[in-house]
């Protein structure tokens, strides 16, 4: 990478990355994150213009998609765009319509409020970074643990620098996205950084029951968090126990195992690719 690298106020940057997230250009997390990267790579931010929360990898196909060049909290060396669509919208509109190289790594993040176990399957934080490993770029997504107070993000930038410093952009694999929650806790309270699997079963959903203004029944999705099975050491587990996660997360969801199982069932015709 030494061929590419270039000079931005007089600091070396040796990456170029995008930056997106799915609470909005706008939001007091994506400038967060990008005062983080400051001075470790060329930054480019393409970020929906408004908040699109919980989205997953919802894509637009049956309207046309605006971007809007815009200033980005008067960083002036920080290209930015708005985009009218989804995270994943963004993801691609980077790639297809405002970049003219790959880039080498898309963080999407940091989010108001984390994304654990199974919240990476209905996060559009998640989803952005998911987008960018489907097109076989290394990615991350960051969240945060401030969901009730999304405009407290404490010391995060104190606990995310060392991680971002540390990161071999090149030993992510492309088809890998790493993501990462970051607990609500001062710099001294972190008792470390820990690679951990996901806990899927750290919290229920429950459908609460509440009239509209016309009496008629509204059911809105909750969380029953209580006595609930966890798997120790998982991200829910550690980020209770005051650690920073990091998660990796393969885009290939085949079970190989089962495949293999399931190849003995007398329905299942062999494989002729697999026949030599």
């Amino acid at each position: 990478m030494e061929e590419n690298k270039i000079e931005l106020e007089d600091k070396a940057i040796m990456y170029k990355i995008v930056v997106t997230n799915d609470d909005g250009i706008e939001a007091l997390g994506i400038h967060k994150l990008v005062k983080s990267l400051d001075g470790l790579a060329e930054v480019v931010v393409v970020a929906p213009d408004t908040e699109r929360s919980a989205e997953g990898q919802r894509i637009t196909v049956r309207e046309g998609l605006k971007i809007k060049k815009v200033d980005f909290h008067g960083m002036e060396h920080v290209q930015a765009w708005a985009v009218s669509g989804t995270p994943a919208d963004c993801v691609k509109m980077a790639l297809n319509v405002i970049l003219d190289e790959k880039p080498d790594l898309v963080i999407s993040g940091i989010n108001a409020g984390l994304n654990l176990g199974k919240d990476i399957y209905y996060s559009g934080t998640v989803s952005a970074a998911r987008e960018a490993v489907i097109y076989e770029i290394p990615a991350i997504a960051i969240s945060y643990e401030n969901h009730f107070h999304k405009h407290d993000f404490g010391e995060v930038e104190k606990l995310l620098r060392p991680i971002l410093e540390d990161i071999k952009i090149h030993d992510i694999p492309a088809d890998v996205l790493v993501n990462i929650n970051i607990p609500h806790i001062k710099e001294e309270q972190l008792r470390g950084v820990v690679v951990t699997g996901l806990d899927l079963h750290h919290y229920r959903d429950r459908m609460d029951e509440k009239p509209d203004a016309t009496g008629v029944p509204e059911y809105w999705l909750e969380r029953e968090y209580g006595e609930i099975r966890t798997i120790r050491n998982n991200d829910y587990h550690m980020i209770r126990n005051q650690y920073i996660t990091l998660t990796p997360v393969h885009i290939d969801s085949t079970d190989y195992n089962f495949l293999k199982q399931m190849e003995t069932w007398s329905v299942i015709k062999k494989n002729p690719m697999n026949e030599k």
